[in-house]
């Protein structure tokens, strides 16, 4: 298992410059993303392309995001199990809750569920880093 090279992206600064634009940077890092984890498992959250999804959010009012951002929590979390990648840590539920909660402070708590699943996709990038270097000293 060879680690694709993907973008480290520092959650703090996906946070920080989600505030500082007022949102902007939003859809640049969710076109990252998906190309991160078409990279890592081969496919879209879900299944669709961006620009497809990004219609839909603008479309449905962010409606169809919370559905987004639940299918990309929902997608480390079965790479990570489905990789053995030891202790998964699941954030769906959480993303859904600040994405809802998003209607009531203006988008604000959309910014910490980016950063989050930044953090996660960070995790499952060093989990796949470890094993690989694991398996090389072993095989030395």
């Amino acid at each position: 298992m060879t680690p694709p090279t993907i973008e480290r992206r520092e959650p703090a600064l996906v946070l920080v410059l989600s505030i500082v634009t007022f949102g902007i940077y939003l859809p640049f890092w969710y076109h990252g993303i998906y190309r991160d984890l078409e990279a890592l498992d081969g496919r879209t959250p879900t299944g669709h392309g961006f620009w497809l999804d990004f219609f839909l959010v603008v479309l449905t009012l962010a409606i169809y995001g919370i559905w987004v951002d639940y299918r990309i929590s929902r997608q480390i979390a079965e790479f990570e199990e489905r990789n053995d990648l030891g202790p998964v840590q699941d954030t769906t539920i959480v993303v859904v809750i600040l994405d809802v909660a998003a209607y009531a402070t203006a988008f604000w708590t959309n910014f910490v569920t980016s950063a989050i699943q930044q953090d996660q996709i960070n995790r499952v990038v060093e989990k796949m880093q470890a094993r690989l270097a694991n398996e090389l000293g072993e095989s030395v």
